[in-house]
């Protein structure tokens, strides 16, 4: 084994957006994978077939046929086979433990297909690296919030982010990059403001339809 998987997540979201710069950043997902010459089709079963010197075929469920999130996973499999990084994580943590990591990659891979490099650009142009970039983000993408705060935190592996939403006192997200939150996931949090330090640039804006906040914080 000579890859280093601490850098799966760097160079899987690099390869993802050298892609999108190769379609000028589409997000429809249909129109992703025409064109990046996938085949699209209905079946029984969501997933991707993929053999080496033919077209990838992707199939989903006829409910999933469209714009949606399951394509995008879908699409997120082939570029990752693409990319050779499938068969790294494969190699280095065996078939069982393996494939659960592909299926978190790919996962993780929906967000930055359906928030686009153009979409958080905006965002961060207008309001900085903050829970309104969140917001805009989410309004940009028609992402729901707990993806776009993700899209945003996770955005550049290398930086220094971490994101949030409450509902009522309670946290339901958590996003970490390289910045750990003081609180986790399910914990209750009456007052999140006093337990950063100051220098931890925290911004929070409540979520529209109810009590929910979101948070974002860099350092």
């Amino acid at each position: 084994m000579t890859y280093d998987t601490s850098y799966l997540a760097i160079d899987y979201v690099n390869y993802i957006k050298q892609l999108q710069r190769h379609i000028k950043h589409e997000s429809h997902a249909l129109k992703v994978a025409r064109a990046l010459d996938m085949k699209v089709r209905m079946g029984i079963l969501n997933r991707s077939y993929l053999v080496e010197g033919a077209d990838a075929c992707i199939v989903v469920q006829p409910w999933w046929y469209g714009n949606s999130d399951m394509v995008r996973h879908e699409v997120a499999h082939v570029m990752l086979w693409w990319s050779g990084l499938e068969a790294e994580v494969i190699e280095e943590f065996g078939p069982e433990l393996g494939w659960k990591v592909v299926e978190n990659l790919c996962h993780h891979a929906i967000a930055f297909l359906r928030c686009t490099q153009p979409m958080v650009d905006e965002a961060v142009k207008r309001y900085g690296v903050t829970s309104r970039a969140g917001l805009h983000l989410r309004k940009l993408s028609g992402a729901p919030p707990e993806m776009a705060m993700r899209r945003l935190v996770y955005d550049d592996p290398r930086e220094l982010r971490a994101g949030f939403i409450l509902i009522g006192d309670r946290v339901s997200e958590v996003a970490q990059c390289n910045w750990s939150l003081p609180f986790g996931w399910l914990e209750y949090v009456p007052k999140p403001r006093i337990w950063f330090p100051e220098d931890a640039n925290v911004s929070m804006s409540k979520l529209s339809g109810g009590g929910s906040v979101l948070g974002v914080c860099w350092g």
